[in-house]
């Protein structure tokens, strides 16, 4: 499965230029946890999370001390450019949906942008990827019995059974149309293994 059957599209965006106030209220009104910035043609230059804006909250309330706060801020950020985080880890429409998972963990985000040729054209969550894997098993058998006998001819004739996403195949022995139907198995989304019936 890949990025672009996941993604949400179209994105929502901001400017570099809009104020700090605004993104919070674009994350907040729309539920999303991230929202990618992008320039005049649309190209990815930034990314703005929760956590760049939750920053911003730290200073503790001046009335409940008893001594005066001192603020140490030397600028006060009024933009995205200015909390926005400029390395942003993008995948391609085409990137498995594995990898785009694996990158998540590596890197401990929450979205990941989807872009083609620097254009932002989607934008995968953590909760696409878990839409994924909870697929239920009778939507997965359904998909992956059509895809079984569509390629009858060239595999043998096999016949899955499908439980708590684990795929077991029941058929041919054949090392060639074993690799082939394991492949499709894996093709359909939800599957997390393939096994063979001794």
């Amino acid at each position: 499965m890949r990025a672009r059957d996941v993604m949400t599209s179209p994105v929502i965006t901001v400017r570099a230029t809009t104020p700090v106030k605004e993104v919070a209220r674009t994350l907040v009104e729309h539920e999303i946890s991230a929202v990618p910035v992008v320039d005049e043609e649309e190209h990815l230059i930034g990314i703005v999370s929760e956590a760049d804006l939750v920053t911003l909250e730290t200073q503790p309330d001046p009335r409940a001390q008893a001594i005066p706060v001192v603020t140490h801020r030397l600028h006060l950020p009024g933009t995205a450019a200015d909390v926005m985080t400029r390395d942003v880890v993008a995948e391609r429409e085409d990137a498995d949906v594995a990898e785009v998972a694996r990158l998540m963990i590596e890197h401990r985000l929450k979205t990941i942008p989807i872009v083609r040729d620097g254009t932002v054209i989607g934008i995968v969550a953590r909760r696409d990827v878990l839409r994924v894997l909870s697929r239920r098993d009778e939507e997965i058998h359904v998909e992956l019995a059509d895809l079984l006998s569509e390629e009858i001819e060239m595999i043998g004739r096999y016949r899955a059974e499908v439980a708590g996403g684990v795929v077991t195949l029941h058929g041919p022995r054949d090392r060639v149309g074993r690799r082939l139907a394991e492949l499709l198995a894996r093709s359909v989304p939800g599957v997390i293994e393939v096994r063979f019936a001794a």
